[in-house]
This record gives structure tokens, sequence and C-alpha cells, in this order.
């Protein structure tokens, strides 16, 4: 095996993880930690069709939008730690702390595994049986995988800003392919422009105040 191909097999393997990560695991520090390293894999693909430096833009690009979403999910957190504060007893707490794992993800951890899994093999088999204008397994699988990984979050995500990172991962795998196919610099650049924007955007949908049936609902826990 050459370096090039150890190279590309360590990133792919990088990307799956960071993926599975954001999509199994509830904290959302390990999530937003796991796009931030896809960031930095993506940007490891993009450097061998773009100039170090704009692969760079990339991760400064991804590294904005974390700290943005940082902020939110952090305050997030303090109202929910606030929310357990106020619960009257042990038991309350815990209808809290369900509550609060019901709201980031729409299914349990069984069905996100399998349909991880079942992604992983779908998009392994395009792969490894397709060619897309000449683009090499490495990149059709990355842009594809992170493309497919993005759309599934957004389908199991129920906190809005979990939905934030799954457009992210979309916007992320198809800078991969447009790169690979046009190398237009101004379209990559509006990428990277438009990951900060969706940022703000989850950012700020996240900070409204909850729906009536959300407050209904905190409400039966006090």
């Amino acid at each position: 095996m050459t370096l090039v191909d150890f190279s590309s097999a360590t990133i792919l393997s990088g990307l799956i993880i960071t993926v599975a990560l954001i999509i199994l695991v509830a904290d959302w520090r390990v999530a937003l930690f796991a796009l931030l390293a896809q960031y930095v894999l993506s940007a490891s693909l993009l450097a061998g069709l773009v100039p170090l430096p704009l692969a760079i833009v990339r991760v400064l690009s991804g590294a904005f939008a974390a700290a943005i979403l940082y902020f939110t999910f952090r305050r997030a957190a303090d109202n929910h730690r606030r929310d357990l504060a106020q619960a009257e007893d042990d038991a309350a707490r815990l209808v809290v702390a369900r509550l609060y794992r019901l709201q980031v993800f729409v299914v349990g951890f069984p069905f996100r595994v399998f349909a991880l899994a079942l992604v992983a093999v779908g998009i392994v088999g395009i792969a490894s049986s397709m060619t897309f204008l000449g683009l090499s397994s490495d990149l059709l699988f990355g842009g594809l995988w992170l493309i497919a990984a993005g759309v599934l979050v957004a389908i199991l995500s129920r906190d809005v800003l979990r939905l934030g990172l799954g457009i992210l991962l979309f916007t992320s795998g198809f800078a991969i392919l447009e790169t690979a196919t046009e190398s237009s610099l101004l379209l990559y650049g509006l990428i990277n422009i438009s990951d900060l924007l969706l940022a703000l955007v989850c950012a700020h949908l996240a900070a409204l105040p909850p729906t009536d049936g959300l407050r209904r609902r905190r409400g039966e826990l006090r």
C-alpha cells in the first residue's frame, strides 16, 4: 500500500467515524468535535484538488461555524441544567433527562445504528461499482458519504442544532463533488460562506422560545 492509498484510507475511515459519532452520540460536545474533525478531513481530500491555502479556508469556515454552534449548544445545555435544578425530586429529574434525550433524535439508538449501517453499505456499493465524471473512488465515496449522512442526520434529528449539523455535513459532501468536477472558486467560496450563514440561522432558530406544546410538557414536569 502506497502512502497516498494509506492517507486516503485514513481520511475516509475518519469521515466514517465522525459521522457515526454525530448520529449515534447524543452529547453535543462529542458531535461538535466530530463536526470540526470532519472539516479537517474534508479539507485533506480537497487539498489534492485545490491549493493548500484554499483547503485551509474550508477548515477556517468550519471552525467559525462550529464556534457559533458551540455557544448556542452551551446555552441550551445551561437551560437543561436549570430545568434539572428546578425538578422537585429524583423522579422528576429522570423525566427531565429523558425529555432532553427525546428532543435530540426522533428514534432510538438501535434504529440509528441500523440506518447508519444501511447507508454505509449503500454508499460503498455505489462508490465501488460506478464512475462519476472520472472521479476517483475516494473522492466519490467521501462526497456521497457526507451528502447521504447529512440527509440521514436531518431525518433522524428532532433538535434544530442537530439538524444544522446534518446540513453542514451535506454541504461538505457537495463541496467535495463540486470542487472535483467544476473547480469553480466562486462556488467554492459561496459554499464556505453558506456554512457560516447556516450556522447563524440554526443558532437563531434554537434561541427562539419553545412552542406552547413544549411549554406544557415542561410545565407538567414541575
